[in-house]
């Protein structure tokens, strides 16, 4: 069913650019393009927005540039096929890699890959060009190297999300709490490596890139930028509750389901709890870096799917048969509403269906702590019991 969703929705848009190919194409990527041609020429690569005569700012971290550049030699048509090959391409890697981390049959395996590589936030990152994709690839190779032991590679590949700074602030934080020491200095090597591929252009580019950083900021409190492409809790309240972008009351909601999210990831991110299931954790981990966020469009919640595939592949660890129905409720759920970019009025619901779909899964994670402590606990008063019955008599 997904398959045939996505064919049908892919031969549309298809047809639909070519009807008029350069301009149906200028999309996402041409931000992209644009700073390639401005470095080329010796410009400034990070200028103010204007929307008069720019379609899109540039908005990534000065390294990217060497993504960027290489546009300029391939010409129009080819820069845009390079970024959406790319960024499939990287979806495809990052979503075998976390089915591979899981113990399904290979039948399984496919299958689950083919629905998160058909969601809408696939489809829709691809066609305009965005480097979701190298967010899924991230955490796909981080659970796939982190369940093989190699947590250093692990902590590498979740430095690629530096490429969006506001995914990545998350990660180091519950490998902290993770006590994941190894994870934690290959994420800061990573993270240290991207900065260096900054030098060879200047870092004064750094100050252009938090400029524009700040500008977007800034047009999102006043409310410019369209919140009803987004796809976290806080552009879902707002949209509900009909709330300003600084609104006080929109914040404070936002904290404290936020708070309860956050509380949700460092159960499951519990040194035992990782051991336990590796891939339950990076899902909820993938799950929270957009959700509970303040700025991720619709076609970053590529990142959600893949979260998903992670915790379907993980539903061995679940608890009772209701839990795993809510679980695969959700994930249904969240796939439908990853179509957001198609159809707008559904990405107010995948900020809050991963969260519910978190949630749940830290209170499964939770529920089975409490019972086996309970049951140590038990097996520990029996042992002393004999113990004792056992001084006694040799008293």
């Amino acid at each position: 069913l997904s398959l045939i969703t996505a064919g049908v929705i892919v031969v549309m848009l298809v047809s639909w650019v070519l009807g008029d190919p350069v301009e149906n194409l200028r999309t996402d990527w041409t931000a992209c393009d644009t700073a390639a041609e401005r470095r080329a020429g010796g410009r400034v690569v990070y200028v103010p927005w204007d929307g008069e005569t720019e379609t899109l700012p540039y908005l990534y971290p000065p390294f990217v540039l060497w993504l960027a550049v290489p546009l300029r030699l391939v010409g129009y048509h080819l820069s845009f096929a390079f970024s959406a090959l790319l960024s499939f391409g990287a979806l495809v890697v990052g979503a075998s890699l976390v089915a591979r981390s899981g113990p399904d049959s290979v039948g399984d395996r496919r299958t689950a890959v083919t629905v998160c590589v058909t969601s809408g936030a696939a489809i829709t990152s691809t066609l305009i060009g965005q480097y979701s994709g190298l967010y899924a690839l991230s955490i796909g190779a981080g659970t796939y190297f982190y369940g093989r032991g190699r947590q250093g590679w692990a902590g590498l590949a979740l430095a690629l999300l530096v490429m969006k700074p506001n995914l990545a602030v998350a990660i180091p934080v519950v490998l902290l709490w993770s006590r994941s020491w190894r994870a934690l200095g290959g994420f800061v090597a990573g993270t240290a490596g991207l900065l260096a591929l900054s030098i060879p252009y200047g870092l004064d580019r750094w100050e252009g890139f938090v400029a524009n950083a700040r500008q977007m900021a800034d047009l999102q409190r006043q409310g410019f930028v369209p919140f009803d492409k987004m796809v976290t809790v806080q552009s879902s309240l707002q949209e509900v509750f009909g709330l300003d972008s600084s609104s006080l009351v929109l914040w404070s909601m936002w904290l404290v389901v936020v708070g309860a999210m956050g509380l949700g990831v460092l159960e499951v991110w519990r040194r035992d709890a990782v051991e336990a299931s590796i891939l339950r954790a990076f899902g909820v981990l993938a799950l929270f870096v957009v959700a509970a966020n303040v700025r991720v469009f619709f076609y970053d919640a590529l990142v959600v799917a893949v979260g998903c595939l992670a915790v379907f592949s993980a539903r061995g660890v679940l608890g009772g048969e209701s839990t795993r129905r809510l679980v695969f409720a959700s994930i249904g759920a969240i796939w439908v509403a990853l179509w957001g970019g198609i159809w707008l009025p559904l990405n107010p619901l995948t900020g809050p269906l991963a969260g519910l779909l978190l949630v749940v899964v830290a209170v499964d994670a939770r529920v089975a702590r409490s019972q086996s402590s309970a049951t140590d606990e038990a097996a520990g008063q029996v042992v002393e019991l004999l113990a004792g019955d056992g001084l006694s008599a040799a008293a």
